[in-house]
């Protein structure tokens, strides 16, 4: 039952404050795609009638920040003055007023940066939620009743795949095991993986696998590709052939090949055994997913892809056609927790492994939340489950998210992003932190 206390909790108004993080050409995120990214975060506080404030965050490369923070300013009348339990109870049609704002809906529907400026402020809402009932929001998550929880998602796009019934029943046949699924994670943490970035020398790429090997205890490594095909090859052979078997690989195109040369490059790749191809198209493009999978299903190498998957309709239009192996939800891409529940309820249906995206400030202490969701409410399993863990902004916040021999041990603080240190706050906001006015 949703706790009728949360009447008394009223939100009263919003600081949005744009954060980045400053990294060197080639460094840290560097892609196919991307050669130099400022990982960067929306950051949005509610304020409340109650010492509580709700945080919540978006994501992006740098000034991607400004439209979101626009965005969010925009929408946040929108749950202005009303309750925390009018919100929290009615979110399916709060979800639905955030996505459908009058006038600027029509530059991007349900997708760009008012979705994510709509996902940062459902982000806030559930970490209020959360710290509320005094509990990190994957145990808030799984108190609920399926159907309470089944009544905050907005069903509309999905329904002719999966529709309230055929969800609520995925729940209730899923009740039996919760709790010794919950010990089992509790006991052992979920499983990780570690990414490397495209500027990296090969001597430095080897240095910083045995490195998180050793500490870490991670077996799986992602390698970004797609800018040289020879260049590829050679980093790829220098790896696998100083680690043999010891390690497995996957690799990443961060969109940048048409269909035809995704399968190119995939099958010269394929002789290093490779577990998945990441982002082998555009990101949004069902018929290229589709098109490349069938084509080097012999190879066996999984096709992933859903950091940059817009919303949950293009994402379950992803998984009924075939087009994918693997599905990578993102904490900041959609509206909040529940838009990424929708999307695990789907995968759950049509039997496709959720692989969390977290290459990125603050992903990696979000998505944990909703892994361990997916796997002790859904009862999903976990063989062919990795979350992305890069932990290189983790020291900025409050709740950092670390890796203990390869896996990840669950958030224990109320919340959700629970916050950001107020140190870093004043060292990264923009333009006005310490390290921005002396750059």
């Amino acid at each position: 039952m949703i706790d009728p206390a949360l009447k008394n909790v009223k939100i009263l108004a919003v600081d949005i404050k744009d954060v980045r993080f400053r990294f060197h050409e080639g460094g840290p995120g560097s892609d196919a795609n991307n050669p130099h990214t400022d990982y960067s975060n929306p950051y949005v506080e509610l304020i409340t009638n109650t010492p509580l404030r709700g945080v919540g965050i978006g994501f992006s490369l740098g000034k991607g920040n400004e439209h979101i923070c626009s965005a969010a300013e925009e929408l946040f009348p929108l749950i202005k003055g009303i309750s925390l339990y009018e919100i929290i109870a009615n979110f399916s049609h709060v979800w639905r007023k955030l996505a459908n704002p009058i006038q600027s809906r029509w530059i991007g529907p349900n997708c760009g940066p008012y979705h994510m400026a709509a996902g940062a402020l459902a982000n806030a809402v559930f970490d209020l939620y959360a710290k509320f009932l005094n509990k990190p929001l994957w145990e808030v998550l799984l108190q609920l009743e399926p159907i309470e929880l089944i009544e905050m998602i907005d069903f509309r796009y999905v329904e002719h795949l999966l529709n309230k019934s055929e969800a609520l029943l995925l729940l209730e046949q899923n009740r039996s095991g919760i709790d010794d699924r919950k010990k089992k994670l509790e006991l052992d943490g979920l499983p990780a993986y570690f990414t490397t970035w495209i500027g990296s020398s090969v001597e430095d790429l080897i240095a910083q696998i045995s490195d998180v090997r050793q500490k870490n205890g991670i077996r799986l490594f992602k390698m970004k590709v797609g800018v040289d095909l020879d260049v590829d090859l050679k980093r790829i052979e220098a790896v696998r052939k100083h680690f043999g078997s010891t390690i497995d690989l996957c690799v990443d195109a961060n969109q940048v090949w048409s269909p035809p040369v995704a399968v190119e490059w995939v099958t010269a790749l394929s002789k290093y055994d490779l577990t998945w191809i990441e982002e082998p198209t555009a990101p949004d493009s069902i018929s290229g997913h589709k098109w490349i999978r069938d084509r080097i299903k012999a190879l066996n190498i999984d096709v992933v892809t859903g950091e940059n998957c817009p919303n949950s309709h293009v994402a379950a239009q992803m998984m009924e056609c075939g087009a994918i192996d693997r599905f990578q939800i993102d904490a900041c891409r959609v509206i909040g927790p529940m838009e990424n529940i929708l999307i695990m309820l789907v995968a759950r249906k049509y039997g496709i492994p959720v692989c969390p995206h977290a290459g990125g400030s603050g992903l990696d202490e979000l998505v944990p939340h909703l892994a361990a969701w997916n796997y002790i409410a859904l009862g999903a399993p976990l063989d062919k489950v990795r979350v992305e863990q890069v932990n290189f902004c983790s020291q900025y916040f409050i709740q950092p998210s670390r890796v203990v021999n390869g896996k990840i041990p669950l958030p224990s603080m109320p919340g959700y992003i629970v916050g950001m240190k107020e140190d870093a706050i004043m060292n990264f906001h923009y333009p006005d932190g310490t390290l921005w006015r002396h750059s």
